[in-house]
């Protein structure tokens, strides 16, 4: 009877021993789910949702890493202070996710509705080394806010600070009642690069007209380089982007799409002395409601380099290329074609005053300047040298030139002083000895690039490590199931190896490939679907 009473004793404790290890198997599973937080944060996000229920901070002597796969859920219109280190490091198929849990009156441009109210870095430390945001997605911030300065930046809002990185990041619906739907720059010459912003908005209809629908740039010599900007607005200058009071490194970014009273893809304004080039970028397809369907120029003469600035719009004047209040900007190697105003009327350069004297060299214009409007076009007197108005022959739909396009080899000879990037959108070599094109894209591509310059869905390449001395990884994201041929060639397009060709699912795929019997130099790394043709440059050390 002792060893039977013992038994089921025993046999209670293991059922509760069973019992208890269940239930903090369950407690612990719902804490790696979701954490909440409010105040002062530091250490890790690790768990799949972190539920933002107040204002956050990182403290100065604090640091933050924030982990791949990550969602960061504002749950009210909260704001989150850096005054820290911040490292939010996201991957291709598994990014870092800032988001409102509740986006119901997002719409309502005047009321802290449906959103969340920014990442604000300001004014970092000495001890404070750097803020990184590398493949981090960003929607539905609102930066609307009683105390106007917190009006700007609708994701993300920087100032006086050079010690932030945003890569590969996508900035989708969001905000601000000022300048910079997505982000604003203050006194912050940081980099953005390899990013996507899509349908971002600033201003008001009558009370403020915002400046930069995606990207505002005060005072900042930022690098912008390898954006795609589609579908932004504004309200004032600078669908997508606009820089202000000091000029910025733009190059090989794309703007499709964007919609501003002045300056449907890009807005330059109130800058007195313009250093940098905007160099190699693709402006099409963009509108604006006054002037300056394509690019608007007021009060700043930038240099613009290799750029294609074709199919823009405008209702007022200046399809393409609007210039205002004394203006000389100088435009070398740059395709400007198939840009209307008003009812549809043919125009590529609007010239408002007649101080307004732009300077052009070695351009294709559509009409050339017989076709100029405004006041200054009409009595044009800036230089107008080595430029043609023949039909630049792009490949189908691309705006790459054909093989008997009058852009190929047109280019200056003489590149001193233009800060020639040394590749073009597409990623190869831009300078083939002394000659170089018209626009953004040089002859050299294969013609089977692509049907479309760029798809509704892109696919995503990314590789390391680079530099590399043994083995090369490459991650690969599909947003749909396709062909896809993967390619490695030396810079002139010569292909050194065929790294893969088949089928893939949509998702993410991996691959690597031995360096072995490979120079040492820079490679291209060619990654061709049907509707698209991704380029990365790789960097190969000797062993």
């Amino acid at each position: 009877m002792l060893l039977y009473h013992r038994f089921i004793t025993l046999k209670k404790r293991i059922i509760f021993f069973l019992l208890l290890a269940g239930f903090l198997s369950l407690a612990a599973s719902g804490r790696a789910g979701f954490i909440e937080v409010s105040g002062a944060v530091s250490g890790v996000w690790q768990s799949d949702t972190v539920k933002v229920m107040n204002h956050i901070e990182i403290r100065s002597a604090d640091t933050l890493y924030i982990r791949p796969g990550v969602t960061v859920l504002f749950c009210g219109a909260y704001h989150f202070a850096v005054h820290g280190r911040l490292i939010a490091r996201g991957s291709v198929s598994h990014p870092v996710v800032f988001t409102a849990a509740d986006t119901t009156g997002f719409h309502n441009d005047t009321l802290p509705l449906g959103g969340w109210r920014q990442i604000r870095v300001e004014s970092l430390s000495p001890g404070v080394d750097s803020v990184v945001f590398d493949y981090c997605r960003f929607e539905y911030g609102k930066a609307i806010d009683s105390d106007s300065i917190h009006g700007y930046g609708g994701a993300l809002c920087i100032r006086n600070t050079d010690k932030v990185v945003v890569t590969h990041s996508e900035f989708i619906n969001n905000y601000a009642f000022f300048n910079g739907g997505a982000i604003y720059l203050h006194q912050a010459p940081i980099a953005i690069s390899g990013s996507r912003f899509i349908a971002n908005r600033c201003g008001q209809a009558t009370v403020y007209y915002g400046y930069g629908g995606a990207l505002c740039s005060d005072s900042s010599t930022a690098h912008i380089s390898q954006n795609y900007f589609h579908l932004n607005s504004s309200t004032g200058i600078g669908g997508g982007l606009c820089v202000r009071f000091a000029d910025c490194n733009i190059s090989r970014n794309i703007f499709d799409d964007n919609y501003s009273a002045l300056g449907g893809g890009l807005g330059m304004l109130h800058i007195d002395a313009c250093y940098a080039t905007i160099n190699s970028n693709l402006v099409v397809n963009n509108s604006a409601m006054f002037f300056g369907g394509g690019i608007s120029n007021g009060n700043c003469s930038p240099t613009y380099v290799n750029n294609t600035i074709v199919a823009n719009h405008c209702e007022g004047g200046g399809g393409g290329f609007y210039c205002k209040d004394s203006v000389v900007p100088v435009l070398v190697n740059n395709i400007l074609y198939h840009n209307t105003q008003y009812g549809g009327d043919t125009n590529q350069v609007y010239l408002w005053d007649f101080l307004s004297q732009p300077d052009f060299y070695y351009n294709d214009v559509q009409g050339g300047t017989e076709d100029f409007d405004g006041t200054g076009g009409a009595d044009f007197l800036g230089a107008y040298v080595h430029n043609t108005d023949s039909d630049p022959e792009f490949i189908g739909n691309t705006f790459i030139p054909g093989e008997n396009s009058p852009c190929i080899n047109a280019g200056d000879p003489d590149t001193t002083g233009l800060m020639i990037i040394p590749y073009d959108l597409a990623g190869l070599q831009r300078l083939i000895g002394d000659t170089i094109d018209m626009g953004v894209y040089e002859w050299q591509i294969p013609a089977a690039v692509a049907d479309k310059f760029f798809p509704d869905n892109l696919t995503l390449l990314h590789l390391y490590p680079n530099p590399v001395v043994h083995t090369l990884n490459l991650e690969l994201f599909m947003s749909s199931a396709g062909h896809v041929a993967l390619t490695l060639t030396n810079l002139g397009g010569n292909l050194v190896e065929k790294l893969f060709e088949g089928n893939l699912n949509a998702g993410e795929h991996r691959f690597s490939h031995q360096i072995t019997t490979m120079q040492p130099g820079v490679y291209l790394v060619k990654c061709a679907t049907a509707d698209r043709t991704l380029v990365e440059k790789v960097t190969v050390l000797g062993r």
